[in-house]
């Protein structure tokens, strides 16, 4: 079970790490669109409000994922070892 736990975190950095590098990349290329004159200033900001407020949004939620998902493997790992001491006493 702690291989499991250590591959999925190993996965869920993997896809934080992507998930910054796409973020990053568009904000550059935003920039890179203001500087060419393509987006004007309330674009450019507007635009730039867009994509950090989606990434915000992302990044709380995989923080919300990753707390429920200790508080259910908390309830498990209680419930079973629970189980097993009751079934020592039968």
């Amino acid at each position: 079970m702690l291989s499991a736990a250590r591959a999925a975190e190993r996965l869920r950095q993997q896809s934080i790490h992507r998930h910054n590098e796409v973020f990053y990349n568009l904000i550059r290329y935003l920039v890179r669109l203001r500087r060419d004159g393509t987006l004007d200033n309330d674009d450019f900001s507007e635009l730039v409000k867009m994509v950090s407020a989606a990434f915000i949004e992302a990044e709380v939620a995989v923080r919300v994922e990753r707390i429920l998902e200790e508080k259910v493997e908390k309830v498990l790992e209680s419930k079973i070892s629970t189980d097993y001491l009751l079934g020592l006493w039968k």
